[in-house]
């Protein structure tokens, strides 16, 4: 019986296996998703200047490129690659990878992205209030909708573009973030100089009579509209600021439109419920490439 109690203790040593490391402290993740090359030097993309600054490189075998880890300040980058969908993937595989622990982490999106020329100019950088989805809904080509409509994209469960009141499709299209937090990191880098050239001042000229968009680069605050597609135009334009105010009912205004903010929304939305994450605790800073219309007169295409 003896030599059975000794074999059956061994056997639950064995089970147990080794004990598990603590996971990392992680008190801020970054995210980006443009990367060109390599996280280190080559042309740089949107993580290479956070990639420079956190020294250990972390396997990432569930998304598309490593994380970086500075153990000093205890934040964490992940690159998501573009696009929702990869976005979204991304950001649920960390949530719940067991090395880490980010249910109170703080999230900060930091990413390039396309500037309404009637609310700023390229270079600036936005603060976001609400996140809409560009994609979820109805379409039908323009030549062939009635007579009237402005655009053949509807919303979901609607029949007619913008039809009111909004459908209740909580996080289909809207995503509104913390608006205290961003008012919080608005207020801190409002006054913040960022640096002009000529360059930025070549793509401002041709907007004249756009007095937004030829102003020096900024701080500013607003919403944005998310989607798979890299869209372009004065008209697409002028239906994606119709599209935000419909669904936030007309807050801050359409100012920057991106390809994964819905996406890695969405992830921290499904991680919170799982106690994996704090959707409170989320901040989009976005800042703009280009422009999301011709100048006037010009061609979208």
């Amino acid at each position: 019986m003896r030599r059975l109690a000794v074999v059956a203790c061994l056997l639950a040593s064995l089970m147990a296996g080794p004990a598990l490391a603590a996971p990392l402290e992680v008190r801020v993740v970054v995210v980006t998703a443009f990367e060109i090359g390599e996280d280190t030097g080559d042309k740089a993309g949107e993580s290479q200047a956070w990639a420079q600054v956190m020294p250990e490189k972390l396997p990432f075998k569930a998304g598309y490129r490593d994380l970086r880890y500075d153990p000093v300040r205890k934040t964490l980058l992940v690159s998501t690659s573009m696009g929702t969908g990869r976005a979204a993937i991304s950001t649920m595989a960390l949530g719940l990878d067991p090395r880490f622990d980010l249910s109170k982490s703080y999230w900060l999106v930091a990413a390039i992205a396309g500037v309404n020329p009637n609310q700023g100019s390229v270079g600036s950088a936005a603060w976001i209030g609400a996140v809409i989805d560009s994609d979820f809904g109805y379409a039908i080509d323009p030549r062939e909708t009635p007579k009237g409509w402005s655009t053949g994209l509807i919303p979901f469960d609607r029949k007619a573009p913008y039809q009111t009141p909004a459908p209740p499709a909580p996080n289909y299209n809207l995503f509104p973030l913390n608006t205290a937090l961003r008012d919080w990191a608005f207020d801190l880098t409002k006054g913040s100089a960022i640096a002009d050239n000529e360059a930025l001042k070549a793509l401002r000229a041709p907007y004249v009579g756009l007095p937004m968009a030829q102003t020096p680069p900024r701080v500013l605050k607003g919403d944005e509209v998310s989607g798979q597609a890299f869209w372009h135009g004065e008209i697409l334009n002028r239906h994606y600021e119709a599209w935000a105010n419909y669904w936030t009912g007309d807050q801050d205004g359409f100012v920057m439109t991106g390809m994964e903010d819905t996406g890695v929304l969405a992830a921290i939305d499904a991680l919170g419920r799982a106690g994996r994450a704090d959707p409170r605790r989320v901040l989009v800073l976005r800042t703009a490439s280009n422009y999301t219309t011709q100048p006037p007169g010009g061609d979208a295409a």
